[in-house]
């Protein structure tokens, strides 16, 4: 019977998917070997069959202690002393074993006879069971080494066993203390046996109960007691609260999480529980009905702080489906549901001011234009001017305030609920307002107290706003703002206009801006723009040079004056890029010139004041005229009084270098300006060119005539020829030559023409 529930329990640890399975496995199926031969030498008077059961039994004796060594290695966690361990058991056990077996040979180890019933060589028998014969088993000296060897491999893991019972948590230690005590039993019934020298062994049945033991711990038992514990110590650390009710709805439980979450003192009882629970819910949350689980979020207020919780419960039922009890878990989602709401504030509104960012805008004022069909509106938009300069000189915090400020401005419109505001861009705010709703001049007050948070600054701060009334409410709301703004850049550099409304001319012209600013990098890669040449005149009327002046043919629009693209290009900058593609075409014509035999011709080419910020214009101009092996002096420079508005200085250390590489620098429109004289005292010029603008009406001015008379004769003294431009008539001509003028240039002489037409009636007519 017992060899048949080993067999069982054998059978059950091969088929387990644990750890420790094979380790149990290993024991018991060495636990059946000397089992079995004890059973056959109870029951045989052989001595050839006693002798091949005993060498048996002691060598299978020796491999079950090892794997029972192995088992609790295992079990007891000693796995960092497996290598060694193993080595030497596994040594002593290969040696025990062969010196067990060579006992056939040299009789040192045990003695198996037959005889008379009383004792041999001090040593009892045992009467046979199947005759009256005696067998006497005579223990040699081997056999005392092989109880020693067995002796080790029997203390190793009961010290296995003690060590990990004692350090273990109390939860752990009944999952050893069976397999303890099995194992002491054991031993006492083993020694009992050794000490009265039985043949057969009575204690193998200890043995094997010890192994049903190891089983029944290592396979089949799970510790209640411990799964309790690790389950209640579990729930009484995780941040959810936990209660839990019996079928009569009385709480028996509740966790620490949700003492603190229902208020209930850690003195109190789990029993007030649900009443806690009903006043956070507000309702009987237990009540009966068909639901298994439910979910619900409650609010509660402790003084200042507002905290949110999820509360779920859930109906527990047995195996049969009746009710055992139920539990609530109590979530508190208040700092996410705090996170969550921030979350969802920041995607639809500015971080900085509170207000709608450009999306939600966008959103906003479609809503609300498509659900008032019937009303009209504006968009208003606002900027602040310099904003990156100011931001740049008194630091991000003044910036920031700057910002909320002005979003508070357009705080202060929302008077209804089609009212809708938001922040567009760095500096730049949007509004929509019903147009019966605004009124101008609370809104520009409003824009000059925000700007008077800077009054102390060096840099004032002046707001501008655009309105724009909305007339196809199916028009993108982006195109509305954009129509605002073009609104306020018409009065961006204008200090005393704070307010502009749309007007659609201004629009054509913003748009025509664009366009030429798109395509001039294109026109002047595939030759669009050109350079007109007009003749320059002495006294004696030979054409001795020209100014050479940008146009532009287009494709679309066809011949296109200056008028009406180089003043948008001054704004931008881009003029830098048409001087030096006109400076180099003027080195060009300048170069074949000379090439074809009219190295007297000079040709005058302008300078932009923005080219001095923009490019090195020295270092320019002197590298086109060393490419092109010029006569720098062939080459004259046109500026104006306006380049030394500022950086005189560096201004003038820049003409300077012009002039000691060789150029003629020519003022430009002498006399239109308000401080010409001024001007011409600290400004280093080779010739002045008189604007007839000056002159303009007032040819029978005596007092005119005085004063350009005075100018020319000024620039005589100064060694400075002078060149009048703008001259259209005879009598122009007469009284410019009566006053000692050198050069024309005018109508009276020749336009602006095209390089083939100067050429054609300049150079073939000389």
């Amino acid at each position: 019977m017992l060899v048949l529930v080993i067999v069982f329990c054998l059978v059950r640890s091969l088929r387990s998917e644990k750890e420790i399975a094979p380790f149990v496995s290993q024991c018991l199926f060495w636990l059946l070997i000397p089992l079995v031969s004890n059973m056959v030498i109870a029951l045989s008077n052989k001595v050839a069959v006693l002798e091949f059961c005993f060498t048996v039994y002691f060598v299978s004796s020796t491999i079950l202690l090892y794997y029972c060594n192995m088992f609790m290695i295992k079990y007891c966690h000693f796995e960092h002393y497996r290598p060694l361990l193993n080595k030497i058991l596994l040594t002593l056990t290969a040696v025990d074993a062969v010196s067990v077996v060579s006992n056939y040979i040299f009789k040192h180890t045990f003695d198996i006879s037959i005889g008379d019933v009383g004792t041999h060589n001090g040593i009892p028998g045992i009467p046979g069971a199947l005759g009256m014969e005696n067998v006497v088993f005579t223990s040699l000296w081997y056999h005392k080494i092989h109880l020693a060897v067995a002796g080790l491999f029997v203390l190793l893991p009961l010290a296995m066993i003690t060590v990990r019972f004692f350090k273990s948590s109390k939860l752990y230690r009944d999952r050893y203390a069976g397999i303890l005590i099995a194992y002491v039993f054991s031993i006492f019934w083993e020694s009992f046996h050794v000490f009265i020298n039985d043949p057969v062994d009575q204690s193998v049945i200890g043995i094997s109960v010890c192994g049903i033991f190891i089983y029944i711990y290592a396979i089949e038992y799970i510790p209640s007691v411990l799964m309790d514990e690790m389950k209640t110590t579990v729930i009484a650390t995780v941040s959810d609260g936990v209660l839990f009710f019996d079928e009569n709805r009385k709480c028996i439980y509740v966790n620490p999480a949700a003492r603190m979450q229902l208020g209930i003192g850690n003195n109190e009882s789990a029993k007030v529980g649900f009443g806690k629970l009903h006043e956070l819910t507000g309702e009987d949350p237990l009540e009966s009905g068909n639901y298994i689980s439910k979910k619900m979020t409650c609010k509660k207020v402790e003084g200042d702080e507002e905290y949110i919780y999820d509360i779920e419960f859930h109906k527990l039922h047995d195996l049969q489906g009746k009710l055992i009890g139920s539990f609530a878990k109590i979530q508190d989602t208040t700092e996410r549901t705090k996170r969550e709401n921030l979350n969802k504030f920041l995607a639809t509104h500015d971080k900085l001011t509170g207000i709608y960012n450009i999306d939600r805008f966008y959103e906003e004022v479609r809503k609300v234009l498509t659900d008032n069909p019937d009303k009209k509106f504006y968009i208003v938009t606002s900027d602040i001017k310099d904003f990156k300069l100011i931001n740049d000189r008194f630091g991000r915090e003044f910036a920031d305030k700057l910002l909320i400020r002005t979003a508070e401005l357009f705080k202060e419109f929302v008077t209804d609920d089609l009212t809708r505001y938001g922040r567009i861009g760095s500096d730049k705010f949007g509004c929509l307002i019903e147009s019966s709703r605004f009124d101008e001049q609370i809104f520009k007050t409003a824009i000059q107290e925000v700007g008077n948070l800077g009054s102390d600054k060096v840099v004032p701060i002046i707001i501008h706003a655009g309105i724009y009334e909305i007339e196809d409410k199916n028009m993108p709301v982006a195109a509305m703002l954009d129509r605002s703004f073009i609104a306020i850049a018409g009065i961006k550099n204008d200090a005393d206009r704070r307010i502009a409304y749309y007007e659609e001319h201004a629009r054509e012209e913003m748009l025509w801006s664009q366009k030429v600013t798109e395509q001039i990098d294109s026109a002047i890669q595939s030759g669009q723009i050109v350079p007109y040449l007009q003749a320059q005149v002495s006294r004696e009327g030979k054409v001795v040079g020209a100014e050479v002046l940008v146009r532009w043919i287009h494709p679309v629009e066809g011949f296109m004056p200056p008028g009406k693209f180089l003043g948008i290009l001054e704004k931008n900058g881009m003029i830098a890029k048409i001087d030096r593609y006109i400076w180099e075409c003027a080195c060009r014509i300048l170069k074949r010139w000379e090439e074809e035999g009219r190295p007297d011709l000079y040709l005058s080419v302008n300078i932009s004041p923005k080219d001095f910020y923009i490019m090195d214009v020295p270092k320019e101009i002197i590298g086109l005229a060393d490419k092109y092996k010029l006569d720098k002096n062939r080459l004259r420079l046109e500026i104006t009084e306006s380049i030394m508005m500022d950086d005189v200085d560096e201004k003038l250390k820049t003409i300077d270098k012009l002039r000691d590489a060789g150029f003629i620098v020519e003022m430009d429109d002498f006399g239109s300006g308000y401080s010409s004289l001024n001007m011409l005292k600290d400004m280093p010029v080779d010739v002045l060119k008189l604007d007839m603008v000056f002159l303009k009406d007032t040819a029978a001015n005596e007092r005119t005539k005085k004063i350009m008379s005075l100018i020319i004769n000024l620039a005589k003294s100064l060694n400075i020829p002078v060149i009048a431009e703008g001259v259209e008539t005879v009598e122009q001509v007469d009284l410019l030559t009566e006053m000692g003028c050198d050069y024309f240039q005018g109508y009276y002489f020749a336009r602006p023409v095209s390089l083939d037409e100067y050429e054609q009636k300049t150079l073939n007519a000389s």
